[in-house]
């Protein structure tokens, strides 16, 4: 029992010390970022997305590179891209590209076939940026720079980009409710109109303003009743006397 369990103990740290020891076999092959390195330069896709690994066989095997920063001031007039082979050899992978804003990072479109490169089981991408000094291309004395490990077919970037797995939640727009502005309907009475009280005295003022107008009629109407009756007694009294 006892070799049993010594010998499930050296089995078990064996496998625990080539877990440990994968990772760094994996990235074995990824050239260090050269010592003139000053940022990580990411791959990109076709789409624009950050590249976390691809193939050396595809055309192209990524379809630019954006450099984290800037190019340093009085290079910033185009960048290529390069490979840094393992043996330490250089080759250039892009056509030169102008830059349009030196204020913004640098972006190189390329459409490279990593396998027509010769860049073995392992290699460092690398941006430059020129200064074009009579149309000859003169580099900065820094680069931007990402490892990558190939392995058969297919290539690794090291280190590993924070490549999203799923797209970024957005949230909706939030909107503010318009405050309502108040509407004021056309009044159709004027400005200068009474009030209902004043509106009914000038009723009671123009019925008072009738009957005032209608005593003179009356007072002619009983004049003229008056004179006739007097005239009626005064012939019946004339036709007595002649009795």
């Amino acid at each position: 029992m006892s070799l049993n369990t010594a010998a499930r103990r050296a089995a078990a740290v064996g496998i625990a010390a080539l877990l440990l020891a994968a990772p760094t076999a994996a990235h074995a092959a990824a050239p260090p970022a050269p010592a003139n390195s000053v940022g990580v330069l990411s791959l990109l896709d076709a789409g624009g997305a950050v590249l976390g690994a691809g193939s050396v066989t595809a055309q192209p095997g990524f379809s630019g590179a954006l450099a984290p920063a800037p190019c340093p001031a009085g290079f910033a007039d185009a960048a290529r891209l390069g490979a840094i082979r393992g043996d330490g050899s250089t080759v250039v992978i892009s056509a030169t590209t102008l830059l349009a804003d030196a204020a913004q990072p640098a972006r190189v479109l390329a459409a490279p076939v990593l396998a027509d490169y010769a860049l073995g089981d392992g290699a460092t991408v690398t941006l430059e940026c020129l200064s074009l000094r009579g149309g000859i291309p003169v580099p900065a004395a820094t680069v931007f720079s990402t490892g990558l490990d190939i392995s058969g077919g297919a290539f690794t970037v090291f280190p590993a980009p924070a490549v999203p797995t799923s797209p970024p939640t957005v949230a909706p727009p939030t909107t503010t409710p318009a405050t309502p502005v108040p509407t004021t309907a056309p009044s159709t009475v004027p400005s200068n109109a009474p009030t209902h009280g004043v509106a009914e005295g000038q009723g009671n003022n123009g019925l008072a303003s009738t009957g005032a107008a209608a005593l003179p009629l009356l007072a002619g109407a009983g004049l003229l009743l008056a004179g006739g009756t007097g005239l009626l007694l005064w012939r019946r009294r004339q036709a007595g006397k002649r009795g």
